[in-house]
């Protein structure tokens, strides 16, 4: 009798896992990133190994990588993440010398679509074939500048995203569309509710570098979380940093984050870079972000329902075009919370301001607009330099040419309780504090009418209480409105 021998055969192909009841999974490892000898061919190993997991449908396994050293190559491009990224503790240091790019990227390319300014305002979008039924992102834009930004030789434009759902608008845009100043633009991203996540990762950007590596680019995006993120960056001369960079999204929530370093500049003229940089956001959420950078943490445009909880900061910025934002339970500290083309409310919630202009109004886009500001249970500690709750920078007496932007508004301030911490010499809290031309305050100002301070308490570092002298403005200011002007005192 002839005996039959199994015969076993390996082959070491790259492979998929797919365990029973578990999710698909493909590892960097298959994919050349044991045999790699260069940061180039490790770059490359986690690159396919991306691209082979969005191909299967499958999740990208960290499992048994640590630490990776890359460098990217010539043909560098973003690595396309899936719907779940846990990168599980892997630390990456990354050395770029050949361009400015994402390292990772959640990405949903828009298409196209002829759009009535009316609908846009009606928010029924059913007889729009494209939104009728599913979910959507219409991203809109207006072809004409909806104002200049002064000094600094460009045009800002506005945009806004709504979700649509089966045909109906979940949100309205920040100001209305169906005007004759606007000419509209649009597209929209199919999207569905199903959650996107990335998490686990720290990345170093080598002192080598001379391009930009940002950590994480998302577009297009709805339902997105990011969590356990920590990017650091060495000093450098290199400017418009965007460690995380999120346009045309909505519904994101990012979580412990941290960022120690930007690429903002040192020794140059012009400095600016930001740890997140937003544009075109509709209801997003930051929780414990503790970033530094030489020149600010958050640098956004047309934005709309926005949420800091837990921050540790220096600066929340949304250069032009936003509506409604909260932080709550943050520390803010030596620069300023700024804003211009601002609309609805700007709340604060048991922050503390330290060194700090609670609200500084932007004067280069010339787009004074009306927004009330509240306060509830905040601490402000005083410093020589900072010693204002609303800074108005004004730079000239031109009427903007945009009717939308035309009247030049300042701020309702609605405070109920406020802790004053003013330091020796300081004896005095600007409520509002015009700088700069001055000449911009021969014209009245609009929708100023409200002035509302309740549950004030005037202490020294030490605690003990003191006297600090509450002045409205610090220059004389004319106003279309009669102010109604109150402060209460805490009553031992």
């Amino acid at each position: 009798m002839k005996r039959v021998l199994p015969i076993l055969l390996f082959f070491s192909l790259p492979c998929a896992v797919f365990g029973q009841g578990a999710a698909r999974t493909v590892s960097p490892l298959d994919y050349g990133l044991r045999e790699a000898t260069t940061g180039i061919g490790r770059y490359y190993a986690l690159y396919n190994a991306h691209v082979e997991a969005l191909r299967l449908g499958a999740e990208v396994s960290y499992a048994g990588i640590d630490s990776l050293e890359l460098e990217l190559p010539p043909s560098f491009k973003s690595i396309p993440l899936g719907r779940h990224t846990d990168f599980g503790g892997l630390v990456i240091r990354v050395t770029n010398n050949v361009k400015h790019g994402a390292l990772f990227a959640l990405t949903n390319g828009a298409v196209a679509l002829q759009m009535d300014k009316a609908t846009v305002d009606g928010q029924d979008y059913t007889a729009v074939p494209e939104l009728a039924r599913g979910l959507h992102l219409l991203v809109l834009k207006d072809r004409k500048p909806w104002t200049e930004r002064r000094g600094f030789g460009y045009m800002a434009y506005r945009s806004d995203v709504v979700v649509v759902r089966d045909g109906r608008g979940q949100n309205r845009p920040v100001m209305p569309w169906n005007t004759d100043s606007t000419q509209l633009g649009a597209s929209y991203c199919t999207v569905d509710d199903g959650l996107k996540e990335v998490r686990g990762l720290t990345m170093h950007r080598t002192k080598q570098s001379t391009f930009r590596t940002y950590c994480l680019s998302v577009t297009g995006q709805y339902n997105v979380l990011v969590e356990d993120m920590h990017v650091t960056t060495p000093r450098s001369k290199m400017i418009a940093d965007g460690v995380f960079s999120v346009s045309n999204s909505a519904k994101l929530l990012f979580r412990n984050i941290t960022v120690d370093g930007t690429y903002s500049g040192y020794g140059r003229t012009r400095n600016y870079g930001y740890a997140f940089s937003l544009n075109n956001v509709y209801d997003s959420r930051y929780e414990h972000i503790k970033a530094r950078g030489n020149w600010g943490v958050f640098g956004s445009n047309n934005m709309s329902r926005t949420e800091l909880v837990d921050c540790d900061i220096d600066r929340f910025d949304i250069h032009c075009y936003g509506r409604d934002v909260t932080l709550r339970r943050c520390y803010l500290h030596g620069r300023q919370t700024i804003f211009g083309s601002m609309y609805g409310t700007v709340l604060f919630d048991s922050c503390t301001f330290e060194d700090y202009v609670p609200v500084r109004i932007r004067s280069s886009y010339n787009a004074y607009t009306p927004f009330d500001i509240v306060m509830h249970d905040c601490t402000y500690r005083l410093t020589l330099q900072h010693r204002s709750l609303v800074s108005i920078m004004l730079l000239d007496t031109a009427e903007n040419p945009r009717p939308e932007l035309r009247e030049k508004c300042w701020p309702n301030l609605y405070v109920d309780g406020l802790t004053v911490v003013a330091p020796w010499p300081v004896g005095t809290l600007n409520i509002y504090d015009p700088i700069d031309n001055l000449d911009d305050l021969n014209r009245e100002i609009g929708y100023l009418s409200n002035v509302s301070i309740h549950g004030l308490k005037t202490v020294r570092p030490s605690g003990r209480e003191t006297d600090v002298k509450m002045r409205l403005f610090s220059h004389d200011v004319k106003t279309k409105n009669e102010v109604n002007y109150t402060v209460e005192h805490v009553k031992e």
